[in-house]
């Protein structure tokens, strides 16, 4: 059979202020429409892009899983990510079970399998590892729950089906991208949620959410398949340089294959001199794209934005040229402005008191910055 796995479509996010939910609807359409040569659908978390959703993305959730749950009667599983809320996400789930919509919200709802045909699939939400290790009666990290877990699932798991484990977590060896704040705020404090990819050993596959870069992470002496399948529209600039696409997972080869989203916007960057910029714009014939630019031989003015704006109706971004920081070291007013809020926070503490951030103080920014996302 063949399982569809995607992950982290953040309902209800925008781009730079610019709300992406219309252009969400038409993905929904687009998954709905791959789906049909699928037996199952995998949704690896952060269905939501905030624990509290406005109505409308709530909204075009619930179309979606009519769609497919019952309109092309394919079995959707869900397992929550960090930034949904749980216990809102999961509501009413054993009702929505009779209709083919398995969400998983609690910890302890991993270790029940949904069967379908010849395949057992385990899924695993966004955990606190302290609160779960108290469920398993181990070590408060990611890893060892993780490895807890996924022991206690496969001690009474049928080794003649294919088991499947879906999660939302940082696997050890993957690539976080510019629009993974948490995980890039968990990186510079020692990446302690990390999950060895050794945890998973035992699974015939392994679908992940929370990285937003898609991404096949295996070792030669594993034959555990572990998958990031990626947003599967792009959030940021960073994550316009990879194509967008779903994963489908074949039980019977035991092979995996993609599926290109055709995207209902692209993001595109410029970056030149003042004239030069100028000249191109009028070929070119894209200009309604959403655009970040910069400037490389001039600062950057509201008359010079206009401009650039009138040219450029969905600039999102713009910056120019380089300007020499307190320390002396010349830095663009791109690169500032992009940079992770962890490199600003050693920066600013540098400049203001001449030291940088002690690891309590990343660790308190780091939490912040998860409670930010989960939050709103």
């Amino acid at each position: 059979m063949k399982i569809l796995h995607t992950s982290d479509l953040h309902l209800g996010i925008s781009l730079c202020g610019i709300p992406l939910l219309p252009y969400q609807k038409k993905f929904c359409d687009t998954l709905c429409k791959a789906a049909e040569n699928a037996d199952a659908v995998i949704i690896a978390g952060d269905i939501f892009d905030t624990s509290v959703a406005s109505a409308e993305a709530v909204r075009c959730w619930s179309e979606l899983a009519t769609k497919l749950c019952t309109e092309r009667k394919i079995p959707v599983i869900v397992c929550a990510g960090n930034h949904d809320g749980a216990a809102r996400l999961a509501s009413c789930a054993d009702l929505l079970k009779s209709a083919g919509l398995y969400i998983s919200g609690a910890f302890e709802d991993a270790f029940t399998p949904v069967i379908i045909g010849n395949t057992a699939i385990y899924s695993m939400p966004y955990f606190n590892p302290t609160d779960a290790a108290a469920v398993l009666g181990c070590k408060p990290t990611a890893a060892e729950v993780m490895k807890s877990a996924a022991k206690k699932i496969l001690q009474t798991a049928d080794p003649d089906k294919c088991n499947i484990l879906a999660a939302h977590c940082f696997a050890a060896g993957a690539v976080s991208g510019e629009s993974d704040i948490s995980a890039r705020a968990s990186e510079a404090v020692g990446g302690a949620d990390r999950i060895p990819l050794s945890a998973f050993d035992g699974f015939n596959y392994v679908a992940l959410g929370h990285l937003h870069k898609p991404q096949t992470l295996s070792r030669p002496e594993s034959k555990t398949v572990v998958r990031y399948s990626g947003t599967p529209l792009p959030y940021s600039f960073g994550e316009a340089a990879y194509p967008k696409t779903l994963t489908i997972f074949d039980t019977e080869t035991g092979s995996i294959s993609e599926t290109e989203v055709p995207l209902p916007y692209t993001l595109r960057t410029i970056e030149d001199t003042y004239e030069n910029i100028l000249a191109a714009a009028e070929k070119d014939e894209k200009r309604g794209d959403f655009m970040r630019i910069t400037v490389t031989d001039r600062y950057v003015g509201d008359g010079l934005f206009m401009q650039m704006k009138e040219l450029y109706p969905n600039l999102l971004r713009f910056s120019g040229r380089q300007y020499e920081s307190s320390d002396g070291k010349t830095v663009s007013a791109k690169e500032a402005f992009e940079m992770d809020i962890v490199t600003l926070a050693k920066r600013y503490c540098a400049e203001h008191r001449g030291d940088e951030p002690d690891s309590d103080e990343l660790k308190w920014l780091a939490e912040a910055m998860e409670d930010i996302e989960q939050n709103g």
